[in-house]
């Protein structure tokens, strides 16, 4: 898949391990990464397979997941573009820890493990990037564990559509407008659940008045409370 430099610098500098690289650099990183299309259903990489490298999402939907001993799937994240795949394979040379398929038909950047070395061992302002990438990752992963812990699906559903909102619509004191449409499937997927839960919780949050929609677009109701109590990160 041919995308220009151009784009390739556009597609980086939305990924949080690229983030206010000098342009010398952006442009080294841009001129090594080779486009990939996957189309909707394909795996990009599976749990186990070899390392090769790192991807970012430049557009569509993808989902990270794991499979356990009894063949159930979970799912450990749909991320947002710029998101960027398989990083753990800077660290460390271990087969893939997570499966990556595609939700819609998506695009990336692919940048090989030995290009990827080369460029941290040059440029220390991309090694303290990745640091600290990591760590947050790390407490989103610590967040993310007490809210299936404590929290029901009612209010995980909630702040996820908040989060989805404040990331992509528009808040004024009212209403929080999504900004898109997300399929019942796809907030499965962000949370883990089957489409038939969600389906079930929308609409009770429809029947109590705590969304509503606009030509298919999802918009939460008085989203102040839901906003101050989702965690920051």
């Amino acid at each position: 898949m041919n995308i220009a430099d151009k784009q390739k610098r556009k597609y980086l500098s939305s990924c949080p391990l690229f983030l206010d690289l000098k342009k010398d650099v952006a442009k080294r990183i841009s001129a090594r990464a080779h486009g990939v299309f996957l189309p909707r259903g394909k795996v990009l990489f599976h749990e186990g397979d070899p390392s090769d490298g790192l991807y970012v999402l430049c557009s569509g939907l993808v989902r990270v997941s794991i499979v356990n001993s009894d063949g159930d799937v979970l799912t450990l994240a749909v991320p947002e573009h710029g998101a960027p795949l398989g990083e753990m394979t800077l660290v460390s040379p271990d087969p893939r820890s997570a499966t990556v398929t595609a939700l819609e038909d998506s695009s990336l950047l692919h940048l090989d493990t030995g290009t990827m070395v080369a460029l941290l061992s040059d440029e220390p302002a991309l090694a303290a990037h990745v640091i600290r990438f990591l760590s947050q990752r790390l407490r989103e992963s610590n967040a993310t564990l007490q809210n299936f812990a404590f929290e029901n699906l009612s209010q995980r559903l909630m702040q996820k559509l908040a989060e989805l909102g404040l990331k992509h619509g528009s808040l004024n004191k009212e209403v929080l407008d999504l900004g898109r449409k997300y399929s019942q499937s796809a907030l499965a997927e962000m949370l883990g659940v089957t489409r038939e839960a969600i389906n079930k919780q929308l609409k009770l949050l429809q029947d109590e008045g705590k969304i509503s929609m606009r030509d298919g677009i999802i918009q939460v109701a008085s989203p102040a409370d839901i906003v101050k109590n989702i965690p920051s990160r």
